[in-house]
This record gives C-alpha cells, structure tokens and sequence, in this order.
C-alpha cells in the first residue's frame, strides 16, 4: 500500500469529519438562536436586581384603565441605551404606547412639548402629563404614580415629644421615609398635638415614630377620640433601657386598642453573626395572612426594640395580628443594669424567649363606637429601623411605606420597591487573593499549554 495514498485518505476523511463537524455545529447554533429568538429568556445577576421589574411597578402597569402614551425624545442610539427598560413596560402592560421623537429631526413638535434637554420621556394619561428627564425604572413609575392617582392622602406628622422628624436628614430623621411617601404622591402635614382640639380634618394617617415624653391626658384623649371615629394610626414606640418609661400613656391608650406593648430590649446574637449589633434583631418571618407583608420577602432590621402582640382577647369588633418575628434565638432582655454594663444573657424566667412580634396591626370598628369606617393601627416596637440610618436596609423602608399604605386604605400602593443600584465591591483575604493568582495566572495557561502539547504529539503520530 502506498504510504501518500493512505496519507491523503486519512487527510480526506479528517477534512470531510471536520467539515461535518462544523456543519452540525453551525446547525446546532442556528436551531439555538432560532429558538432564542422565539423564546426569549434573561436572568437578572444584579445584586438589587436593578433589571428585573419591582413588584410596585407590575402592579402599577397591571392598573392601568386606559392608554399610557409615552413619548421619548432622543435619538436612536439613546433609545437602544434604554430600550430594556422601555420593553420591560411594554410587556408589563398593552396599554404602554411607546413613539420614539427626535428633536433634531423634529425641532417643532420638541418645542411645543417643552422639552430642554434631549432623552426625556413625556407621559401622558388621561390628559396629564409628566416628564422623567432621567430614564430609570424608579422614576418613571414614580411619575405614572401620580398620573394614575385619583386622589391625595395626607400624612399627619405628630411632634412635640420628641418624635423623628420628617425634614431632618440626618441619621435620626425621617427625610427618606418622606421621599418614599412622596413617591407615591402622598401629602404631609406636621402638627403639635397639645395644640389642637381634635385631629385636623385632612389627615388620613397620623403617624407618630419615636415618642420619647409623656402624653397629656388631653393629648391622649384627642387620639382616643379620633380612633374612636375610625382614625388611622402609625406608631413606632422604641424600649426603654433607663428606669424610666415616658411612654406610659401612650402604651395604655395602645393597649385599649389591643396592642400588648411589652417592657425589654430584643437581644439577637444571630445579627451578631452577620456583622451587626445584638440589640438590631433581624425580623426574618412575616405573616402571610397580613396584608400589609403578604409578599414580602426581605429581612427586616430593628435596632432597639421592644416586643409588641395583639392582645389575646382583642375588643369586640376588631381583628388583628403580628406583622414579624425575630429568630428563635433572641430574647427580651429584663437586666437594665446589666445591659448599662455592656452585658446581656437569657435568664429563663425572668426574660421572653424568642421568636418575639415586633410588630403587630389593628383594624376593625369596635361595638363601642358609632364609626362609619373601620379604625386601622399599626405599631412598631423600634421607630428607628424607619429613619434615614436604618431605612436603606433590608425591607425596612418597604415595611414602613406599605404599612402607611395599609392605614389609609391604599392597598395598591403596597408592594417591593425598585432597589437603587449602588456601586458592587469585593472584599478577598490573602489566602483567597494567592488562590486566584495560582489558579488564573499559573494552572489556568500551564493546563492550556499541557493540552496543546498533548495534542501536537497526538497529530504528529497520525
């Protein structure tokens, strides 16, 4: 047998197994892309999942009665940059009419629209507009918030003991919460209770977080009586951890109400384990049967709070129960001294063994009372887990928004917001940063260059 004959056979059959190869290959691919297209699949690998639709916004689309137009004036280019967000609307809600306008192209109609900077979307339903001049998701679903709201509710901030104060930006203040509620086209009002005689008439919810001075009795009986005639309430109500409670009468007119507003200071030393301070329990399980965190999936933080329940034998004509619990391994601690000395331990029978309410809801009309709507309660036993420090963590600001949307009746409103997106960072130790040198820089190309010899001796034995 000719050794070229047989050479050029073997080199024949390799170039027709190589090209069969390829073409199967090439098919493969095809057949891949053909359903791609067809199906179209994507994951969101963002830490806060700033690709992926918040439950706000499906819910807000989902609402739409009539035709939303949104009308973009930028070029091409600038519209293929937001085009994901665009097509995220568009398959959210048929009623989403997208029209691409370019100003350059369309000098006049730009004017007439008042438009002054390019990439601007105009919104328009039901004859209002808005305009978003920076596309994101947050934003524009903010603007059809307010588009689609009929009416405006007023958020009644009470002051004068103390509370968290809705302008104050510091980490004390209440100025993201505030942002968050005007997102969602709320109005507000501050007020000093000790001067009015009754509940001003525009407020749909009182809200009152971080109480730290008594309550006169004519304050508490504005409150009563407001309650009485189908009110709303919010209150956060912080434990104590000096000898003295100014909060009394607050707890008690609570407590009429059916809140059972514990003494102690939630202890976790599982928040321990994830890098935060014992007395920031972690509020993991939420009632499902509550509205206000039928849907919630996120871990609440609660720094320096105390136990709240409903009573078990709530007034008649009320219904209530617990919002969220904290691990089984924390405790209400009882030791005021001990704790003034930096130290804090369960003792069986003397503190509550955990998972502890931190949290609880109201609603109902008591058989007492001649209301013509049902009175809505929530309280938190920590009204710092809602201000500008702790309200960026977790679930926190999405409990504390959904629970005002609650109290006023604006269950629509009550959802998982958009995450803002935030600069990703990773931290390696050393033995972690030699690891990856050995296996990128060195086993990584040694194992290529192995392989490539292997094969070369492999090919000159053919």
């Amino acid at each position: 047998m000719n050794p070229k004959n047989e050479s050029k056979k073997r080199a024949v059959s390799f170039g027709v197994n190589s090209a069969f190869v390829t073409l199967t290959v090439i098919g493969i691919l095809g057949v891949v892309n053909f359903l791609a297209a067809q199906h179209p699949k994507k994951a969101d690998l963002t830490k806060n999942k700033l690709h992926t639709f918040s439950d706000q916004t499906d819910k807000v689309m989902k609402a739409l009665k009539s035709d939303l137009n949104a009308t973009f004036y930028g070029d091409i280019s600038s519209k293929e940059r937001n085009r994901p967000v665009f097509d995220n609307y568009r398959k959210a809600s048929g009623k989403f009419k997208f029209e691409l306008v370019d100003p350059n192209k369309e000098p006049t109609r730009a004017k007439a629209a008042g438009i002054k900077k390019m990439d601007t979307l105009v919104l328009s339903y039901d004859g209002k507009t808005a305009k978003v001049e920076d596309i994101s998701e947050e934003k524009i679903t903010n603007e059809i918030i307010k588009l689609t709201r009929d009416g405006r509710s007023t958020i009644c901030m009470v002051n004068g003991h103390g509370e968290a104060s809705l302008g104050d930006q510091g980490a004390q203040g209440l100025a993201a919460a505030k942002k968050g509620l005007e997102d969602q086209s709320y109005f507000f009002r501050e007020f000093t209770l000790s001067q009015e005689t009754k509940i001003p008439a525009e407020c749909s919810v009182v809200v009152m977080m971080g109480a730290s001075k008594a309550l006169f009795p004519t304050e508490i009986k504005i409150l009563n009586q407001y309650l009485a005639e189908g009110g709303r309430l919010v209150v956060g109500v912080d434990a104590v951890v000096t000898n003295t409670d100014q909060t009394k009468e607050l707890r008690g007119l609570l407590k009429e109400w059916g809140f059972e507003i514990k003494s102690g200071l939630v202890i976790d030393p599982v928040s321990k384990m994830l890098g935060v301070d014992a007395s920031v329990p972690i509020i993991a399980q939420f009632n499902k049967e509550n509205t206000i965190v039928k849907d919630f999936g996120e871990q609440c933080y609660f720094p320096f709070t105390r136990p709240v329940d409903v009573v078990e034998k709530l007034p008649e004509g009320l219904k209530g129960s617990f919002i969220g619990k904290t691990t089984p391994k924390s405790w209400a601690e009882s030791d005021l001294a001990g704790l003034a000395k930096g130290g804090a331990q369960f003792n069986q029978g003397a503190d509550l063994a955990g998972p502890l309410s931190t949290a609880a809801s109201v609603q109902g009309k008591r058989k007492d009372t001649s209301a013509t709507k049902e009175t809505r309660i929530v309280v938190f036993g920590s009204s710092q887990f809602a201000n500008n420090q702790y309200s960026r963590f977790g679930g926190n600001l999405d409990l504390f928004l959904n629970s005002v949307s609650w109290a006023v009746e604006d269950e629509s409103m009550i959802s998982i917001r958009a995450k803002e997106g935030e600069a990703g960072t990773m931290e390696l130790s050393q033995n972690q940063g030699i690891a990856i040198f050995w296996i990128s820089v060195v086993a990584v190309p040694l194992g290529i260059a192995v392989f490539g010899i292997l094969m070369w001796i492999r090919r000159k034995k053919l």
